[in-house]
């Protein structure tokens, strides 16, 4: 296969919804197709390729190494050639095409959240847009952003990435929880970080390296890879962890969680508009990015960000 050629990129695009619904079977209802003829396809495309992508069968499917590769290129390439037909089409005046936008988990309950007043105005356009919107952890969306996966993403800012910008948005407080059963609930009092260190606590895993070099010495007998997942387990009221104060604040209302003052563990995280800085945009991506922007409430902002994010923010503009 020395160019690409239409039956390529059929191809392409059947190995790439085989391979995201985690196997043939599964891939049927996306495909509106037998078991059989997708078997067909991915053994046509090994032949254009001439190697093979993946080992099927009663032990299940499992991509080669070859295999995964092809389908990190296979999803650059199907992207690029989806965004600038996009682009192609908008000629005509009228947004079209997807936008892919990724989010961390628990935002929606943030007052100055900017990403659903700038939908709006971006749905008051005339648009023929798929918006497509994703939930994941800030590293796994920063990856997906810089290959192009995603447009454009909102998460904590932690440090600068080569590749992509930076665009403060919001700021979001995280405070120390427990919930009813758990011995510090109604405590008043400011607690020290050695008096805490013998309760329970829960880390944050998807802050990695971060959480465990700051919350060192802690007696961390659970992990959480999302804001939900540490509510869950601090509403036991077996465990103390951080929570975003708008998270827990309906709660803590409903006397299901007690603030525990602790200013060593707490936290302030400046979250960002994450873009790729090397890439144009979609006609629609590049209308919306700044609808969010504007949508920032800036009077929220008056507190500095960490010097390393204002360095970020003057090298994206």
């Amino acid at each position: 296969m020395s160019r690409l050629a239409d039956v390529d990129i059929r191809l392409l695009r059947v190995f790439r919804a085989v391979v995201e619904a985690g196997g043939l079977s599964a891939a049927q209802s996306v495909l509106d197709t037998s078991t059989s003829t997708i078997s067909l396809h991915i053994s046509e495309l090994e032949k254009r390729l001439g190697f093979k992508l993946c080992q099927r069968g009663r032990a299940g499917f499992v991509l080669t190494d070859r295999g995964y590769l092809t389908y990190e290129q296979t999803k650059r390439l199907l992207n690029a050639l989806d965004d600038h037909f996009a682009s192609i089409r908008s000629l005509r005046k009228r947004l079209t095409g997807k936008i892919r936008l990724g989010i961390v988990d628990s935002l929606v309950t943030h007052p100055h959240a900017p990403l659903i007043e700038a939908l709006r105005k971006f749905n008051r356009l005339q648009n023929d847009v798929e918006l497509q919107l994703m939930v994941d952890e800030r590293s796994e969306l920063e990856r997906r952003v810089l290959a192009h996966d995603l447009h454009a993403a909102i998460s904590p800012f932690v440090r600068p990435i080569a590749g992509l910008d930076f665009h403060r948005v919001l700021i979001e407080r995280h405070m120390l929880y427990c919930g009813p059963d758990h011995p510090l609930f109604g405590k008043q009092g400011v607690m020290s970080r050695s008096a805490l260190s013998q309760y329970p606590f829960v880390l944050r895993s998807h802050w990695g390296r971060t959480d465990e070099e700051r919350f060192q010495g802690m007696n961390v007998r659970a992990t959480a890879n999302n804001m939900e997942a540490m509510l869950t387990l601090v509403l036991t009221g077996n465990y103390i962890g951080l929570l975003p104060d708008h998270l827990a604040a309906n709660w803590v209302q409903a006397g299901q969680l007690w603030n525990i003052p602790a200013p060593e563990l707490e936290q302030v995280s400046h979250h960002s508009l994450v873009v790729p800085r090397s890439l144009d945009m979609t006609t629609a991506a590049a209308t919306l990015v700044p609808l969010i922007l504007s949508a920032v409430n800036k009077a929220a902002l008056s507190e500095a960000p960490p010097p390393v994010m204002m360095e970020a923010s003057r090298r994206a503009g």
